[in-house]
């Protein structure tokens, strides 16, 4: 059994403004990650089945001494996989989170 939750999210932005914020590189570093953290994207292909891979690294003292105490490393990779691209309208994707301690992926 997989479990699954879903989050939708509506902005009062022009659509090409979303598009430059979600589906480019520069566009996800520049606003994904929390103080404190750098995003790096490897990889992103926003089509149907195609991948968006970033990785998120703590650079803050502050946050690379909870990660240190947390037992957790300072970079995680994460992966999600494009379902629906409409470049006016929706933008959808799956992330596999197999990044929790402890916790392994379905």
């Amino acid at each position: 059994m997989t479990d699954c939750i879903t989050i939708e999210r509506e902005y009062d932005a022009r659509p090409e403004t979303i598009w430059r914020l979600w589906a480019t590189p520069e566009g996800i570093a520049s606003w994904w990650a929390p103080d404190g953290f750098t995003v790096t994207v490897d990889r992103i292909e926003p089509s149907p089945g195609g991948e968006l891979i970033y990785t998120m690294t703590a650079t803050g003292p502050e946050q690379i001494a909870f990660m240190e105490q947390a037992g957790m490393p300072l970079a995680t990779e994460s992966r999600k996989r494009f379902t629906e691209v409409d470049r006016n309208g929706m933008l959808a994707y799956d992330s596999l989170v197999d990044f929790v301690p402890g916790l392994h992926p379905n």
